[in-house]
């Protein structure tokens, strides 16, 4: 039990442990009054004379006297205990409305500030995948593959702050739906291999035709805590992802030949902040929150998770998820916004870009161009249909930023373009916020979602499948 609900706890069995004494004093004092009175009237009865009265009387008087001071007393102290607790209670009131306003403004700052730190962190990813490697002597080729490594882990990190942030405020709902594992593997497989390929080993995906029910993002979120994970603790050999049918549920493992964990931390290392004493790991190590928010979630969702470990051999890490319907008429990736196959010729594509951050704007436009891409650059809708309309060009693909300036929204710049053009274009929209429901009502509009800083293989495969 937390420090504070126990201390809160107690104070209420104390108060209340006090007015039940208090009650039990009273009760007693009435009971002497009467037998007081009963006394006395049987020593008038016995006695009969005049002074004998008075004695009694006078003794009663007094008697009375002392009792109701007693009684008196007795209810001051009551009143006293009663307004002591409603200040108390007030108290406890004011300060944990206090911390829920706290915690709320916490979870609005992280959720700010993600934001616009990506904004950079996006732009540089962008300038740095347009290297010409095989421009560049060898030696500046792995400070390159340094920098992508130390970005990546940039991003994590940020994306782990944020989903703390979202499960300490509550306001995190699962949405059930039933959905092809085969979306998610080919969503994280190219942005996890790239990550493996720059820490120096392997990542191998075993594909898997399985449907299963839960929410799709929370079972990401934990995947990619896993994944991720795993490289982080792994020197030489791999890490693969693939499924094992468990108990009438499909378990989804993630093995790694890392460092290995100690028997005796195996649960500890789901405790926020924790990390292993000892473990060898690498410079770009988390602050100990990926598998807190790995647990956190698989309680949410009402998963089992599960732990196995040899040190100096690798660990499994794995959850069971409940098998879901396969539907045959559902479209493959749709649950999580996987673009569609389409038909590609070698025409170079058109790809309209809205962002009003001229840095990442100037680094989508160069590396569009690095991929064979004709590009129109443009910080407003309107800016970029005096372009369009003046060169009688018409897109192949309108890609925004969700956030634009002076309130604007990515996904109303690309229908005002589309108005323009019979053929409505392939349409995208770049975000770094989290939210699920978001996601949804864009996906649900028909929008391609990309997550910022972006999944570069995740773009191209999305150009890739625009057709020609």
């Amino acid at each position: 039990m937390p420090a504070k609900r126990k201390t809160r706890a107690v104070r209420r069995v104390s108060g209340a442990a006090q007015l039940a004494r208090l009650r039990e004093e009273n009760v007693a004092l009435r009971k002497t009054v009467r037998a007081l009175m009963g006394r006395v009237e049987r020593a008038v009865d016995s006695q009969g004379t005049s002074f004998s009265w008075f004695q009694a009387a006078a003794k009663l008087e007094q008697t009375v006297r002392q009792r109701t001071r007693e009684s008196e007393q007795l209810n001051d102290r009551l009143k006293r205990e009663l307004q002591s607790r409603h200040e108390i209670e007030l108290a406890l009131k004011q300060a944990k409305q206090q911390a829920e306003e706290a915690n709320q403004s916490k979870t609005r700052f992280l959720a700010a500030a993600s934001h616009d730190l990506r904004q950079p962190l996006n732009s540089a990813l962008l300038f740095l995948e347009s290297v010409q490697e095989e421009q560049i002597p060898p030696g500046d080729r792995e400070l390159v593959r340094r920098s992508r490594l130390a970005l990546g882990a940039l991003n994590n990190l940020l994306g782990t702050l944020l989903d703390v942030a979202r499960l300490d405020s509550g306001d995190i709902q699962p949405h059930l739906a039933d959905f092809p594992l085969a979306a998610l593997f080919e969503r994280l497989e190219p942005e996890f291999q790239a990550l493996a390929r720059a820490a120096g080993i392997r990542l191998r995906v075993r594909p898997s035709s399985a449907w299963v029910r839960t929410d799709a993002h929370l079972l990401e979120t934990v995947l990619r805590n896993l994944i991720s994970n795993a490289i982080r603790y792994t020197r030489r050999g791999g890490v693969l992802l693939g499924c094992r049918q468990r108990g009438g549920a499909l378990q989804i493992c993630v093995y790694d030949t890392g460092v290995g964990i100690e028997r005796a931390h195996l649960e500890a290392i789901f405790a926020p902040y924790y990390q292993v004493p000892g473990a060898t790991r690498r410079s770009d190590t988390g602050i100990g929150l990926g598998l807190s928010i790995v647990s956190r979630v698989a309680q949410l969702l009402s998963l089992e998770r599960e732990v196995r470990s040899r040190p100096g051999r690798g660990s499994l890490f794995a959850v069971r998820v409940p098998y879901g319907t396969p539907q045959a008429d559902a479209v493959p990736g749709a649950a999580l916004g996987r673009p569609q196959p389409a038909a590609r010729t070698t025409r170079p594509l058109l790809v309209v870009v809205v962002d009003d951050n001229p840095e990442a704007l100037l680094g989508m436009a160069v590396l569009l161009e690095k991929w064979g891409c004709r590009v129109v650059s443009a910080a407003t809708a309107t800016e970029a249909l005096v372009q369009l309309i003046s060169g009688d060009l018409t897109p192949d693909l309108l890609l925004s930023d969700y956030h634009l300036a002076a309130g604007a929204k990515g996904d109303e710049a690309i229908l005002e373009i589309r108005r323009e053009f019979d053929r409505a274009p392939a349409a995208a929209l770049m975000t770094s916020d989290p939210d699920p429901a978001l996601h949804k009502r864009l996906q649900g509009l028909g929008f391609t979602v990309l997550d910022k800083p972006l999944n570069l293989a995740k773009l191209r495969a999305l150009l890739a499948r625009l057709p020609g």
